[in-house]
């Protein structure tokens, strides 16, 4: 018979249990068991977010039926943004699906186009079937506006893409890198005082429409504005003080010689602790002759004056062109009319290039493209000295000046020519400048002669690499090749260069953090799907009969008893 005690035991029993569930609700404890640290926030992502004082929603379009692929990459969204949350709750997030309801889809996908939320298109592989799941892959941070901040949108893409990444390849770098997207974008939003970049136009270098794609990602972050180094002829000082102002110089394939006035200007504003970032080419080619009916052109070195400032600085442009095995393709026409069809041939003079992957500014970076680019020496001084970027150890050198034609690209190659070792095609200069200028007699008169500061150079020996292709007149994505439809990641090299330049070196690092996923062999799982559905569904039922056979004798065998 049940005693009242043993209710009263019983009821208290539930209330402890029921008080340290509630109790437990509040505490949020976790552990974070993976050897690459992948559920653990770094440092400067939780200073970025409890700093944040105003409410943050962020809308995530990556939801409806997804692959399998990207069913990972939410699951790997929504753990982060429960941290985020956990940390700031007034960051919150919502998962919204923009063809929810939707009946013209077509039009829809335009509007996404239209405001820069560029869809993905996946086929199914697995069935070799012709359905396709649009996915969004983008999410919107939203701040709401009060007295003091504005409302703003900032959108941030989820998926990262690299030439040659297989998707479940991009799928990893996308994950690796969700946490330095939203940090990015949450820095994008509360950004009020920007830095500013002085873009050089005054030496015949790539124009604002080449440049197109690069400024304007860059626009987000910083102020650019066009500079003229011979706007005050008769007064360089005048011309000195106002690049003073910015915090960075650009200088895009300059193709005009720089004066002593100009070389003196660009070595005093590195003294003030100015940073630049040079693209220069050592040896002039005629790509318009070149991708012509004539079909060639003739590479000759050039002369920019700066020779001497880069050779003081610790830095040697060779005049010279690598060529390598390793090279990115052209697509030319074979045929006459409507029997002509274009093909891809390997193009040695256009190097694929590797960035430094254990450096903020190359971490997670694919392959970059280089046109005709020229080897760099670095030489001992106390400047330090970083490889940015270098070519495969299958490569040649060749000496201008000589004739380059189309045709070669036909021709079959003979990888016993390319023998040479890895040659350096970018370099990155940090510390303390020695000045071109010291013990020499000034160009004009400049009596601001601070104690050197320590200042940041990055140079590339291609003027080219931050030059968008155009179509009808319009810039494309820097890196896209609209002939073989290929993207290299030149756009992303150069926008960490400047942010490394501009000293955003802690958002950086974040690129850095290495995540290992373990993806199924789609190729054993197609092989094997027969055998693993047995498996699966047939082994369980099996274990289960076993186990009910052996409860059912053990209770036979006690109730005899």
């Amino acid at each position: 018979m049940i005693q009242r005690s043993d209710i009263y035991r019983l009821l208290a029993a539930m209330w402890i249990i029921f008080f340290s569930m509630e109790a437990l609700s509040y505490i949020n404890l976790q552990w974070d068991l993976t050897l690459d640290q992948r559920y653990t926030l770094s440092e400067n992502t939780v200073e970025v977010i409890q700093n944040i004082k105003q409410p943050i929603i962020i809308d995530v379009m990556l939801v409806g039926n997804l692959p399998a692929n990207y069913q990972r990459l939410r699951t790997e969204l929504t753990i982060l943004l429960r941290q985020v949350n956990h940390q700031n709750e007034f960051i919150q997030y919502n998962f919204v699906d923009p063809f929810e309801g939707v009946e013209n889809k077509d039009g829809l996908i335009e509007e996404l186009y239209r405001f820069g939320l560029e869809p993905e298109v996946e086929i199914d592989q697995e069935s070799q079937s012709t359905e396709q799941t649009i996915v969004v892959p983008w999410m919107i941070l939203n701040i709401q506006g009060n007295t003091s901040l504005e409302s703003k949108s900032i959108r941030v893409s989820l998926l990262q893409k690299n030439l040659g990444d297989t998707p479940e390849q991009r799928i990893e770098q996308s994950i690796q890198q969700l946490e330095y997207n939203l940090t990015d974008g949450l820095h994008r939003l509360f950004l009020e005082k920007k830095k500013s970049i002085a873009v050089i136009s005054s030496h015949k270098g790539s124009s604002d429409l080449q440049l197109a794609s690069l400024l304007q990602s860059l626009t987000p972050y910083y102020r650019l504005a066009s500079f003229d180094l011979k706007a005050f002829p008769a007064q360089p000082a005048k011309t000195l003080e106002n690049l003073n102002r910015f915090d960075l110089l650009f200088i895009a394939n300059p193709s005009e010689q720089f004066t002593t006035q100009e070389k003196f200007m660009l070595d005093q504003y590195t003294q003030q602790g100015g940073n630049s970032l040079f693209l220069i080419d050592p040896v002039t080619i005629a790509q318009d002759s070149l991708f012509s009916i004539q079909g060639d052109a003739v590479a000759f070195p050039a002369d920019l004056g700066l020779e001497e400032l880069f050779f003081k600085y610790g830095v040697r442009l060779n005049r010279d062109i690598v060529t390598d095995l390793f090279s990115a393709p052209v697509v030319l026409a074979q045929g006459e009319n409507a029997s002509s069809e274009y093909r891809p041939y390997p193009w040695v003079y256009h190097p694929l290039v590797e960035p430094t992957a254990d450096h903020p500014i190359g971490s997670a970076v694919g392959s970059v493209l280089q046109q005709f680019v020229s080897s760099i020496d670095t030489l001992t001084n106390q400047v330090h000295k970083t490889i940015l970027l270098a070519s495969s150890k299958r490569t040649k050198l060749r000496n201008p000046p000589f004739l380059i034609a189309l045709e070669e690209a036909t021709k079959p190659l003979k990888p016993s020519l390319f023998d040479e070792e890895s040659k350096i095609t970018g370099v990155l200069l940090e510390g303390a400048f020695p000045s071109l200028f010291q013990n020499r007699i000034s160009p004009f008169e400049w009596d601001k002669f601070p104690d050197t500061h320590p200042a940041k150079i990055a140079i590339f020996s291609d003027g080219n690499m931050a030059e968008n292709q155009l179509d009808k007149g319009n810039p494309l994505e820097l890196g896209y090749d609209k002939w073989t439809n290929n993207l290299y990641a030149n756009k992303q090299l150069l926008q960490n260069t400047v942010h490394y330049l501009m000293g955003e070196n802690k958002r950086l690092i974040l690129r850095s953090k290495e995540i290992r996923l373990a993806f199924l062999d789609q190729t054993l799982v197609r092989e094997e799907k027969k055998s693993i559905q047995i498996k699966v569904f047939t082994l369980p039922l099996v274990l289960l009969a076993l186990v009910g056979l052996i409860c059912g004798v053990f209770r036979r065998r006690t109730f005899r008893q």
